[in-house]
């Protein structure tokens, strides 16, 4: 149906809903009108079908004919239908016409979460939480609870709150019906979990055994804590059973607990790292070798003891194929790299892979799955699709871009846009910019439409044959700005924005912003640009670990530089004996130096990133 006649058959069928229609018991010629038992069979198989337009006509009809008494009920339904074809301002009509004292308990609950759903769907989470202040009593229907905790679980997530968010999911639990619901349920708060650091699950465990939600905290403490050395966790969860006896925390959660010291003992015995250590990758590939060797040699168990053999891929993306078979040959039962995007590209597609191996970048055919290969990097268009929920989360619509000319610019702007749009983002326009160039004073005017307005004025004084007082107004209609910049750009970037009237503009970038070692004089004119990045960048002195402090001492210069190699060559290895337990458990998570990380179901490993926030010239952690 058109979207014109669809609106026209929604006013109509509002202004019969809203409307009530004394003495109407007849229908043409005399005819009785439908029973109110027909029309609301009518009404139900519509809706049954997935027809909400007809199933909501046919409500309000039924609003409109029955007692005043019955009437809000027919209302609500006919709501909640339009609500779920995404009707949001029709049914948000529906919901202002109810008469709130002619509501009984449970409707005004109904009435409440209609309007917490609305408000999530138009990205207010405050809003929604408001809206979920009522209160339940003994006779709330098990159903309404249920979605009651799930709603305001929903909106504390997207506040960031996430010690709330498991505390809903947690009180939503008796409320489900349907136990199929559970296990579901409970991975999520096990995922919410592993987003809060060790330090925090410990302070927020405030209650004694055996409330559950501080049995929840314990755990994934335990977890946390029990990530790098798994070898007493039986011994761990058993006594955490004998102070939680009676908890609700499923046993595949507690399998998957167990598990970790079972990997602990496959773990391989070669080790093969395949890297370019010549040619134009050298630096950051010796950087992530020796972030990898720093891993292995400050490894908490130490009687375990792997021999790791390192191979150089050299410039000739084709002799991977020949690196790999010697690897093999050699005994290799693990092997990590190759780390450029073509020589992975190059491997994945002209190799068998008959070891495990954890490859450090990704290749061009995410479909393509094979049992034994992993993939794992730091793909910038990855930091784009977070930094599109991130801002959607933080209650943005509508975005301008600008972005750097070329191939990078346009991958990491497209991952942007594409997840931007699918959340119901706005691009509003996009503008590109030479990278080597000191003054992007032309394409800021072009994207802020400050040109338009100086066009304005000039044709005014030739109107008026005088001379006024203007100050150039910039468009009005944007959120935010995706800025894809590295930090000299990004550098001057930032300050061309405010000189253009945009400084109270909030600015979103990717991590290559940052240099990944704070210099408050260069980045003092980046105050309050928003940005993504590993949690290793934002470690300080005070709280930097033992290992991050040796290999700044021994490494000063290369650190400097190429910091986040070095991460991610701690995570390769780390994450060697991992790698089969987040495939078991996909619901898992690895807490990384380069991140959050999990498994997708294409063996590619995501990367879940941090936030920061500069403020004086210094990042700081949100």
């Amino acid at each position: 149906m058109p979207n014109a006649l669809i609106k026209m058959k929604l006013f109509l069928l509002l202004l019969l809903g809203v409307l009530f229609i004394q003495g109407c018991a007849t229908g043409p010629a005399g005819r009785p009108a439908p029973s109110e038992a027909v029309m609301l069979q009518k009404a139900q198989k519509a809706e049954n079908r997935g027809n909400l337009i007809e199933a909501a006509e046919e409500y309000s009809k039924l609003a409109a004919l029955t007692s005043a008494l019955k009437r809000p009920e027919y209302q609500l339904r006919a709501a909640a239908v339009l609500l779920r074809g995404n009707y949001i301002a029709e049914t948000k009509q529906i919901l202002t016409a109810i008469e709130d004292n002619k509501l009984h308990a449970n409707q005004r609950i109904r009435h409440h979460l209609l309007t917490a759903k609305i408000a999530l769907a138009e990205n207010k989470p405050a809003a929604a939480l408001k809206a979920l202040k009522v209160e339940t009593s003994d006779n709330t229907p098990a159903d309404l609870a249920a979605e009651l905790h799930l709603l305001r679980a929903d909106a504390y997530l997207r506040s960031g709150n996430l010690i709330e968010a498991v505390r809903e999911r947690v009180m939503r639990e008796p409320f489900l019906l349907d136990l199929n619901q559970i296990p579901d349920n409970q991975k999520i708060i096990w995922q919410t979990l592993m987003l809060i650091s060790e330090h925090a699950l410990q302070q927020l465990r405030i209650d004694p055994p055996p409330d559950e939600l501080s049995g929840w905290l314990e755990l994934a403490g335990i977890a946390k804590a029990s990530q790098a050395q798994p070898f007493n966790i039986d011994q761990m969860v058993a006594d955490w059973r004998l102070r939680y006896p009676r908890h609700h925390v499923s046993q595949e959660i507690i399998d998957s607990l167990l598990a970790r010291k079972l990997e602990e003992i496959r773990r391989p015995n070669t080790i093969a790292l395949i890297l370019p250590l010549t040619g134009p990758y050298e630096k950051p590939a010796a950087a992530l070798r020796d972030g990898f060797l720093a891993a292995y040699y400050g490894r908490k168990n130490q009687t375990y003891n792997p021999m790791v053999h390192i191979y150089d891929a050299g410039t000739n993306i084709s002799d991977i194929k020949n690196i790999y078979a010697q690897a093999v040959n050699e005994g290799a039962e693990f092997i990590v790299g190759p780390l450029n995007k073509e020589t992975v590209n190059n491997l994945t597609a002209s190799t068998r892979i008959t070891v495990p191996t954890l490859t450090l970048n990704y290749n061009e055919s995410p479909g393509k799955m094979m049992d034994n290969l992993y993939q794992f990097g730091l793909a910038p268009e990855d930091e784009s699709r977070q930094l599109a929920e991130r801002a959607w989360l933080d209650g943005h619509n509508e975005a301008l871009a600008i972005l750097p000319e070329g191939e990078w610019g346009q991958r990491v702007f497209q991952a942007f846009s594409e997840n931007w749009q699918q959340l119901g983002g706005t691009v509003l326009e996009q503008q590109l910019y030479p990278s080597e160039q000191n003054d992007f004073s032309a394409q800021i005017r072009t994207i802020l439409n400050l040109d338009e307005s100086e066009g304005r004025h000039e044709s005014l004084e030739k109107l008026l044959h005088e001379k006024l007082k203007f100050e150039p107004r910039r468009r009005q209609d944007v959120d935010f700005i995706f800025m894809a910049a590295f930090p000299r750009q990004a550098r001057l970037i930032r300050p061309q924005l405010k000189f253009h009237y945009a400084g109270n503009i909030p600015v979103y970038a990717t991590s290559h912003i940052f240099t990944g070692k704070r210099n408050q004089h260069t980045d003092r004119d980046m105050d309050d640009v928003i940005f993504g990045d590993m949690p290793w960048v934002f470690y300080t002195s005070g709280t930097a670990p033992s290992l991050q402090q040796n290999i700044n001492r021994q490494w000063p210069e290369e650190s400097a530089q190429f910091t986040r190699f070095f991460a991610l060559g701690i995570d390769a290895y780390n994450l060697i004996p991992h790698l089969n337990h987040l495939k078991t458990y996909p619901y898992e998570r690895y807490n990384g130096e380069t991140g959050i990380l999990s498994l997708d179901g294409h063996n590619r490993i995501f990367r879940q990133i941090s936030w920061a926030r500069f403020k004086n010239g210094i990042p700081r952690p949100l």
